[in-house]
């Protein structure tokens, strides 16, 4: 009798471990399917493309990835690096200030200067696309134009074409603004009793409980920066010195069978293997050390007495 229960009772968990399991595997094929192609050759891909086993593992496509005499992948990383840190550590502190102005401060007009950032969410990215290149190619005073935007090509293939777009990000002032409406007032109440005025209570009370939610928005950041490919096409095409890991492995994509000697008639597959795995692995990295911390950010998280 108590077996009999014991398998009724379990038997909805062992299904939905199950499932997670099969889950787990079905998104982690593609992953295995990468690898195993980008250590083999164009023939073991042929051979079996359902999973490409090679014959005989290789790492010469990670060789030549990685020689800085036949590409410029650390710059290509340092560039990216440069631009992931500026857009988590700039839109991060304008998330942070307007989240706690909309949260805990109060003011006329506040709910109404909420809803219209709100109100941009709804347009698409892509809207912005042509409008921001516009004013970047016509700003005062840079890369020969005259006071009225005119005369030469503004910031275009220069380094603020990449760091002055999208510095207020919405989603992140409103993400901040909903952690700060769950974390109750006592705790900024007794630090003004003690004396703390406004920033002593956003960055010595506030700040320590954000760490998850922070956590989560530089995540999110950093795998945008990373993979962001079509407006460093737009603004940087033109200049290689600031040219960043999406749009240089696309070059190196198209310079790849000229490296390894092969014909222009063949489709390296599994060179295009190996350049997505060095582009996947330092997120995957990444993730696995913030998980936690990314985790409780999603989750949200409660205050405990």
């Amino acid at each position: 009798m108590n077996s009999t229960y014991r398998f009724t009772k379990d038997l909805p968990r062992t299904l939905l471990y199950l499932l997670l399991i099969t889950t787990s595997l079905t998104m982690a094929f593609p992953l295995l399917f990468m690898f195993l192609g980008s250590i083999g050759t164009v023939q073991d891909y042929i051979r079996s493309p359902w999973l490409p086993i090679p014959s005989a593992p290789t790492l010469n496509n990670y060789l030549i990835i990685l020689d800085p005499a036949k590409t410029d992948l650390w710059k290509w990383v340092i560039n990216t690096l440069i631009r992931a840190s500026w857009y988590i550590i700039i839109p991060g502190i304008v998330a942070v200030l307007a989240g706690y102005v909309f949260a805990k401060l109060r003011f006329k007009g506040r709910d109404a200067a909420f809803t219209f950032l709100l109100a941009s969410m709804m347009l698409p990215g892509i809207v912005f696309q042509v409008p921001t290149f516009v004013m970047m190619a016509r700003f005062p005073l840079a890369g020969g134009n005259n006071i009225l935007g005119q005369g030469g090509t503004g910031f275009i293939n220069q380094w603020p074409a990449l760091l002055i777009p999208g510095l207020v990000h919405v989603y992140y002032i409103f993400m901040m603004r909903q952690t700060f409406y769950s974390i109750p007032a006592d705790f900024e109440e007794a630090a003004r009793v003690d004396g703390a005025g406004t920033l002593r209570c956003l960055f010595s009370v506030y700040l320590p409980m954000l760490k998850p939610v922070l956590t989560v928005l530089v995540i999110f950041q950093f795998v945008g920066v990373w993979n962001d490919y079509l407006w460093p096409l737009f603004v940087s095409v033109g200049n290689p010195q600031i040219r960043v890991m999406a749009l240089g492995f696309q070059f190196l994509q198209i310079s790849g069978n000229a490296l390894k000697g092969l014909p222009n008639t063949v489709t390296d597959y599994p060179f295009t293997f190996a350049l997505a795995t060095c582009t996947i692995l330092p997120l995957v990295l990444m993730f696995l050390f913030l998980q936690k911390y990314f985790v409780e950010g999603v989750q949200g998280f409660a205050i405990k007495g």
